[in-house]
């Protein structure tokens, strides 16, 4: 959910590179000019998903289609985070993963974690994916190599809070527009319902807060995570300026009213080790916030919320209070085919069927009909259950998208809204190249999680004093080599992409 963004090269108007550079050798294509798929074969699929039983239903669904069509089977595999990335340091042999830009896509394909996909393999076992439109296709490619296919599916960079309308409703507090008007909310909660913890975050969303206000604020990192990078750029600053984070004003007046937050307990003393995530917390009522990602997905944990618990008349509000949007790189969701795998062919062929074949599509998105959706007669979808936990985010593609028939009172609302502050961000596919910092970028990265969560969340006993320890630490790590190389990369980019 955090805007990750991934280097691209420039592509024909089929979408592949027009100077490629190193092509990997690929699998001879058949003399009759289509695939053989005589030979039965078993691939293996590691996904990020939540746990969740959908997942066997996809598997199943998808390998009655796969075995009929291409004599193919999937076996789909859930890992978390930690264990996604251990699993591709440790050289694992696997067929397809899910990647994405926060996932750290360019890092791992430089790193050799996955196969490149050459445009006669395109051809050859991916057609329909080797003529989209090159926008869609670009951002997968890293160093002038195509490592990945990103879902072609635009997506908005525009955050919401779930709300439990109840609670502001019983206790007068104002429709949320402003980072103040949570605050109101929050310590209402806080004094007087001692059985919910206002904003109940867990572990690993801290970045949430911090990522509201850069995105409201129209400050953003250049190709790494708004909340965790020590440098911030200015969007419309045309001199591409970098500036360090705990050197800017409000950034500083930001994490003060975090401790202020924290000193009032609008979120547990636990957080920092808190296993649960504000979603689930909000869904068992132990939080009177939640997030959502996106409107679509606000609008599905509208629903689910309203039949659970219709009394809580919950409210959906934008978190990014001004400011732009921005539109997510397409490499934010991606799919991939590791290094080792011994069926790299038959895996790019999985891919163009759920990238492009809609029945496969709408599976892998939206679950079984009947099940987890119906269509009515405009084609418009409802949920007659909670919506399907089991998707293939990697594969999304706009042409299968199916519009709400029911809608959150709002949805209009933040659909035109999202729209209408969209502003194209000229450094969406921008990755930094660590190759040559890459001890100073990981001394960064564990010194954000040493100083840099507590003192975004307010665990800190002076907010001045744990800032200036922090960038000390930052300037011992070598944080100036980290912006003179993001200065000199980011230049070089723009100088490419006008």
């Amino acid at each position: 959910m955090v805007a990750l963004f991934t280097g691209c090269t420039q592509t024909d108007n089929k979408g592949v590179e027009s100077t490629p550079s190193n092509k990997a050798s690929a699998t001879p294509a058949p003399a009759s000019g289509k695939p053989d798929t005589s030979k039965p074969v078993n691939l293996t699929m590691y996904l990020t998903n939540p746990k969740s039983d959908d997942i066997q239903i996809l598997e199943d669904e998808l390998n009655k289609m796969l075995k009929q069509d291409i004599n193919t089977t999937v076996k789909i595999s859930l890992l978390t985070n930690d264990a996604y990335k251990l699993m591709l340091t440790s050289g694992e042999d696997f067929d397809l993963a899910y990647s994405a830009s926060w996932l750290n896509y360019a890092d791992n394909a430089r790193k050799g974690a996955f196969k490149e996909i050459t445009p006669e393999m395109l051809k050859t076992y991916a057609p329909l994916t080797a003529i989209e439109e090159k926008a869609k296709l670009s951002s997968g490619y890293v160093d002038g190599k195509m490592f990945g296919l990103p879902a072609p599916i635009t997506n908005y960079y525009y955050n919401l809070f779930l709300v439990r309308g109840d609670l502001m409703k019983k206790y007068n507090a104002p429709d949320i527009k402003s980072l103040d008007d949570l605050g109101v909310f929050l310590d209402a909660v806080k004094k007087n319902e001692p059985n919910i913890i206002p904003f109940n975050l867990g572990k690993n969303d801290s970045w949430m807060l911090p990522a509201v206000f850069y995105g409201s604020n129209d400050i953003t990192a250049p190709g790494a995570a708004n909340s965790t990078s020590p440098i911030q750029l200015r969007k419309g600053d045309n001199s591409l300026k970098l500036n360090y984070a705990l050197d800017m004003p409000e950034v500083v007046q930001f994490l003060k009213t975090m401790k202020d937050w924290k000193e009032k307990g609008f979120w547990a003393k636990n957080t920092l080790a808190n296993p649960v995530s504000i979603g689930d917390s909000f869904k068992n009522g132990k939080s009177a916030v939640s997030f959502a990602g996106t409107v679509d997905g606000a609008n599905a944990s509208y629903f689910d919320f309203a039949k659970e618990h219709p009394d809580w008349d919950v409210r959906v509000f934008p978190a990014f209070f001004k400011g732009s949007v921005d539109a997510y790189s397409y490499s934010n969701n991606s799919m991939v085919i590791g290094a080792k795998s011994k069926n790299a062919e038959r895996a790019l062929m999985v891919l163009d069927l759920l990238r492009n074949n809609e029945k496969y599509n709408v599976l892998s998105k939206y679950g079984v009909e009947g099940k987890h959706y119906t269509l009515n007669a405009e084609g418009k979808i409802s949920y007659p259950g909670p919506s399907f936990q089991g998707g293939v985010w990697g594969v999304s593609n706009d042409k299968f998208i199916k519009t709400p028939a029911v809608t959150m009172p709002n949805y209009a609302d933040l659909i035109n809204d999202e729209k209408k502050r969209y502003k194209a961000n000229p450094l969406v596919d921008f990755v930094l190249n660590t190759k040559d910092i890459s001890d100073v970028a990981a001394n960064i990265a564990n010194l954000y999680t040493q100083y840099g969560t507590p003192l975004f969340m307010g665990f800190v006993d002076d907010v001045d004093k744990a800032a200036e320890t922090y960038k000390q630490k930052l300037k011992e790590a070598g944080v100036e080599k980290y912006v003179d190389a993001t200065k000199a990369q980011m230049d070089e980019y723009m100088k490419n992409h006008k």
